[in-house]
């Protein structure tokens, strides 16, 4: 049995319980787990034990990001204590525990770093790329090469951004999974098409354009159905939330608790994702877990393991094309209630825990 280190967050919130359940599935198959938490925060040892292994969880030193030299050497002792086999890293954690785990195994600890956020997305919603931003990329690029045995991507297309933008070769895909809190799909007015967004208010999820095209179709359309709610939170709020109020068919509601998005989803005919660039949107899995059809851009990860007209109708992330994929909902609706039932099919049939932990350890054991 091997000793396995993860570092992300110990939640079953969002995709942070993709961490929380794969521990669990570790431990379950006899091996022990030591579960570094960034959020939520604890402030002691918590060992949680298995029919056949056990989760020792902690938290790191503070509750700020792990960056300090306190971190260091706090990690520095977790790593003697316990000399894990494999370490999994997630986000900032990744950076102390991949490293040091490396530099005092001599290289044999087997490490695995997780690929989020897409290159294009950042610099989308940078604009502007600072000398410190450059020098972030190549100290990412060097850590890639030398301390990463494997980056798990979550979609093909984050594979490809990896390779082209960091010239980094050693990485496989492994779809992110979701939680599966369904229960029923709710009977929704047939009086109105209601169409939601859910996300983070920044350049790259093109919620400016998404709402430019909507008026656009609203003036040529003034009989449409459709209704759109934009849900969620970031630096563009006030510029979102004013282009709203031009139309009474916009309901803005700004950020949303995470137990009301199941039900925000549950109420939408469709939910749109209309990035310019996205790897795995979390916000289209809850969706299609919730039995909603999404509408969803070509640039994102997620695009590719959905079927157009069947689970989802795609776009391209202009003003034009989604002008057109709101006809098209209006033209097609009649096709929605299938389309629901496939959204759900297509959820458990790629984006279940269960298959992510299966293929995740027959990947890495």
């Amino acid at each position: 049995m091997k000793t396995i280190l993860i570092a992300h967050n110990y939640s079953e919130t969002s995709f942070s319980a993709m961490s929380f359940h794969f521990a669990h599935h570790l431990a379950n198959l006899g091996h022990k787990v030591v579960f570094i938490s960034h959020k939520p925060y604890f402030s002691e040892k918590q060992i949680i034990k298995t029919e056949k292994g056990e989760i020792n969880l902690f938290s790191w030193s503070s509750e700020d990001r792990p960056t300090s030299f306190s971190d260091f050497i706090w990690f520095y002792k977790i790593y003697k204590q316990y000399k894990p086999d494999l370490v999994i890293g997630h986000f900032v954690g990744s950076n102390i525990s991949i490293l040091v785990s490396k530099i005092l195994s001599f290289g044999r600890v087997k490490t695995f770093e997780y690929y989020h956020t897409l290159s294009d997305q950042i610099l989308t919603d940078l604009k502007k790329v600072s000398l410190k931003q450059k020098l972030f990329f190549f100290r990412k690029r060097i850590f890639y090469k030398l301390f990463c045995d494997q980056l798990v991507c979550p979609s093909q297309l984050a594979k490809e951004d990896l390779e082209l933008f960091f010239g980094v070769t050693n990485s496989f895909v492994l779809l992110n999974p979701m939680t599966d809190r369904f229960t029923e799909k709710k009977t929704l007015s047939k009086d109105s098409i209601t169409i939601s967004f859910l996300g983070r208010f920044d350049p790259s999820k093109g919620i400016i354009d998404l709402i430019e095209a909507f008026l656009k179709y609203k003036d040529k359309n003034p009989s449409s159905k459709i209704i759109l709610n934009i849900a969620g939170a970031g630096r563009q709020a006030a510029e979102i939330e004013k282009l709203a109020k031009k139309s009474e068919a916009i309901q803005f509601i700004g950020f949303l608790e995470y137990d009301k998005i199941d039900s925000y989803l549950n109420n939408a005919n469709f939910t749109i994702i209309p990035s310019k660039f996205d790897n795995l949107p979390t916000v289209g899995l809850e969706s299609l877990m919730n039995q909603t059809p999404l509408l969803i851009s070509n640039n994102t990860g997620l695009t590719h393991y959905l079927v157009d007209g069947k689970d989802c109708f795609k776009f391209d992330p202009t003003v034009e094309s989604m002008m057109d994929l709101f006809k098209k909902v209006e033209d097609n609706f009649d096709c929605y209630t299938q389309m629901s039932t496939e959204a759900r099919a297509s959820f458990i049939d790629k984006f279940s825990i269960q298959r992510y932990n299966e293929n995740f350890s027959n990947k890495i054991l």
